[in-house]
């Protein structure tokens, strides 16, 4: 009876991978794997709009929010939050902060994508992943494409907050662009894990 159970739940556990479609996702970072786009975020239950800018080189990821002045950086394992305002650096593992970050999924571990949604309905112009595992923060993620690049995310977390975020004007990556925080003697530095 337990063989019979294992097997049953490896067949659907196969069935959800090859179900599971990132395949748009994995398009357009192959075609732009370095690039800075400019959003705006918007949320359900405010009026408060961020904007600022996303740069990625390769498996490096930052977004700069204007306000709040913040900077996320993403490399590799680790994810550091540098609220400029504050000058204060919080490091995390990019592990631990998976499920609060749909831009560590889309821009650098689409396939993660399949390990906490089960369901993934996908055409050439968009993506909606939902049915999420019990332990993950984000219910619904939609994703629009126009000519195979990210148009536009949406996504609503475990309290029903809904986030829209329009990316426009998609360019070369400037050369000047850090990857580290810029940091003085005063930073305050936290660990987290």
């Amino acid at each position: 009876m337990i063989k019979s159970s294992s097997f049953i739940f490896l067949i659907l556990n196969s069935i959800n991978l090859i179900a599971c479609d990132v395949s748009n996702i994995e398009l357009f970072l192959d075609n732009n794997s370095t690039f800075q786009v400019s959003y705006n975020q918007n949320f359900n239950d405010s009026s408060d709009t961020v904007s600022g800018n996303i740069y990625k080189n390769y498996s490096s990821l930052k977004i700069y929010s204007s306000s709040p002045r913040e900077e996320l950086i993403i490399k590799k394992d680790k994810m550091i939050r540098h609220d400029l305002e504050m000058d204060q650096l919080i490091f995390q593992s990019s592990e631990d902060s998976i499920n609060q970050s749909p831009a560590f999924l889309l821009f650098n571990k689409p396939n993660l994508i399949c390990d906490f949604f089960y369901e993934a309905e996908c055409s050439n112009e968009s993506c909606q992943y939902s049915d999420p595992t019990d332990d993950f923060y984000l219910k619904k993620i939609e994703i629009e494409f126009i000519k195979q690049k990210i148009k536009k995310v949406v996504y609503e977390d475990l309290f029903e907050r809904i986030s829209t975020i329009d990316l426009f004007k998609y360019e070369q990556l400037d050369k000047k662009v850090l990857f580290e925080p810029e940091v003085s003697d005063k930073t305050e530095k936290i660990f987290l894990n």
